[in-house]
């Protein structure tokens, strides 16, 4: 389903009875475990991946976030990885697959669910991102993870709260911190500036009360904490044209930030994250794009 001009796509999801499907073998698996991890041995070579789900990282029912990493892993970087779905839609579960090859590189990766709209609207979205943040600082060493490495990386929806928790200290310094808690940022896809009050979908989401320049990348003021960035984005995206990809690493750069844009010729909107489930098969680049980005800078 299409909303014409918007900037993010309706995303389609899985049919519910699936959902609940899932969810219900996951809880028949690890519920006697006090993390309910499930360990898959000999499924990458010799790596031991296991992947933890449905942590806590908040009182709300959609705080809640997936750990998958390596036994051989230690003090290693770490991906927080945010869905899309238009602010309104997503899952955290279906990225866990992409987990297991950044875990088997080297990486641990948390993927995140959010509160959504209408039960929330903005800020809640990069607030949400925030606490997960947190989390990650006090609880990642126990997955192998380095707290002083720590990674947003998100899609669309997820891209623009990943960007404004990268840009903006407002969301960290309520939880006790600041940027320099965020290694890197890796917004694939992202929205980086749009017009709310113009847009059906976003009208209500984004209170009209709030100064748009204030929760859009491209209108953040900057400051010299701001966190190298890995711009991805598609050639072919026919919902938010890659040039507000370089015109952002553009305003970076005025900065004296690190930015660098990697633009793909072969993809649009969603197969950047719809390949996240092969990107160790095809197209490689894309996953050692990203390892290469989060090693550089770890």
């Amino acid at each position: 389903m299409w909303y014409q001009g918007s900037p993010v796509r309706i995303r389609s999801v899985a049919p519910l009875i699936m959902q609940k499907f899932v969810s219900l073998l996951g809880f028949l698996f690890v519920f006697q475990l006090p993390y309910p991890c499930l360990a898959q041995k000999g499924l990458f070579e010799k790596s031991k991946i296991t992947e933890c789900v449905n942590l806590k990282y908040g009182k709300h029912e959609r705080q809640v976030l997936d750990v998958v990493y390596s036994e051989e892993l230690n003090a290693s970087p770490v991906i927080i990885f945010i869905h899309g779905g238009s602010w309104r839609w997503g899952q955290k579960d279906y990225h866990r697959t992409i987990g297991k090859q950044f875990a088997k590189k080297g990486i641990v990766f948390l993927t995140i669910n959010y509160r959504l709209y209408p039960n929330v609207r903005f800020p809640s979205f990069p607030e949400d991102v925030a606490l997960s943040v947190k989390w990650a600082r006090e609880n990642i060493n126990r997955f192998g993870g380095n707290p002083e490495k720590l990674f947003l990386m998100g899609h669309s929806a997820g891209a623009h709260s990943a960007s404004l928790v990268g840009l903006d200290d407002r969301y960290l310094k309520n939880l006790g911190g600041d940027l320099d808690w965020i290694s890197g940022v890796i917004p694939m896809a992202c929205p980086f500036y749009f017009e709310p009050h113009k847009e059906f979908l976003y009208r209500d989401l984004f209170p009209a009360s709030i100064d748009t320049d204030s929760f859009m990348p491209m209108g953040i003021e900057l400051s010299k904490q701001t966190p190298p960035f890995f711009i991805m984005h598609g050639f072919f995206d026919p919902i938010i044209r890659n040039e507000q990809a370089f015109q952002f690493a553009e305003k970076l750069k005025k900065n004296g930030s690190d930015a660098h844009v990697k633009l793909y010729k072969s993809h649009g909107h969603f197969s950047l994250v719809r390949r996240t489930t092969s990107w160790h098969i095809w197209p490689n680049p894309l996953l050692s794009d990203v390892t290469n980005f989060v090693m550089s800078k770890s």
